[in-house]
């Protein structure tokens, strides 16, 4: 899984790499271009005039939508308009059904599509998007009719925990890195495998490894409280590494695929509070 979301985590060091490659660019011959567009050459021949320096000093700076670089209003914007095409997916979902399983997989491979494509699709970033809203209905529709009420409680801890984490973040600056962020990277390897695990073991017995217990209480109990408070620290770690990408300067296109990574991490969390919530609510 590496630390915090790989997708957030490459293209800020992308940026950081292109910002550095510029520092260092040579300029372009004696006569030619900087890479501002201003011309190189005898500065007693090209030297500016008194009017043009007053008029550069005078000049508003620029702008990140200038230059056309990722903001955290486009971070935002793009975020709100997938969580909108995650609730159009999901209200459809709600009537499919089993087969909205099938939907899960393909916005998992969208998914890795998006993770490792070169460029930014934003069509492909909304695709995954309806995708997971019709997975999300569908199983929020089976959990709905075994625990009602569950549906409503897991959306609203979700915001809970999504406002809870950005406060913790912005207003007391809690960071996660070195030994934290090693050891939310393997505990977020190991519940991979575990998942992986318990798909092999469910084909083969019928049941799931979340149905033992320890000491009369439930694996699954203890694996989602330890599965939603990773999906907490990676919410943290998203936010620090947009924060990292868009002072590095990405391009506004990316702000798709941050949102994105923001986006999966929310998903995930939702689930694991769906799931884990299901051990304390009665059945209809």
């Amino acid at each position: 899984m590496g630390r915090g979301n790989p997708l957030i985590r490459r293209m800020n060091n992308d940026a950081q790499r292109t910002d550095h490659a510029y520092a260092g660019q040579p300029q372009q011959g004696q006569y030619g271009q900087n890479r501002y567009g201003q011309p190189q050459g005898d500065p007693q021949q090209q030297a500016p005039s008194a009017a043009s320096l007053n008029q550069m000093y005078n000049a508003p700076a620029a702008t990140s939508a200038d230059m056309q670089r990722a903001t955290m209003d486009d971070v935002v914007v793009k975020t709100l308009s997938m969580l909108g095409l995650i609730a159009v997916g999901g209200a459809v979902g709600w009537f499919l059904g089993g087969i909205s399983a099938l939907f899960g997989i393909i916005g998992f491979v969208l998914a890795m599509v998006v993770i490792f494509k070169r460029k930014t699709s934003p069509a492909l970033v909304m695709a995954y998007a309806v995708c997971e809203g019709l997975f999300l209905g569908g199983i929020s529709r089976i959990f709905e009719s075994q625990f009602g009420g569950i549906v409503l409680m897991a959306v609203v801890s979700t915001l809970v925990v999504f406002l809870g984490m950005l406060a913790l973040y912005a207003k007391a600056g809690v960071r996660i890195s070195g030994k934290t962020a090693k050891v939310l990277a393997i505990g977020m390897v190991a519940y991979l495998v575990f998942i992986v695990g318990n798909l092999i073991f469910g084909a083969f017995t019928g049941s799931s490894m979340r149905d033992f217990t320890i000491f009369g209480i439930p694996v699954g109990i203890i694996i989602g409280l330890l599965a939603v408070i990773m999906a907490c620290a990676c919410l943290i770690q998203d936010f620090q590494q947009i924060d990292g990408a868009l002072r590095a300067g990405v391009p506004q296109k990316e702000s798709w695929r941050l949102a994105f990574g923001l986006i999966v991490t929310l998903v995930w969390l939702y689930v694991e509070i769906l799931r884990l919530l299901s051990y304390f609510m009665p059945r209809n």
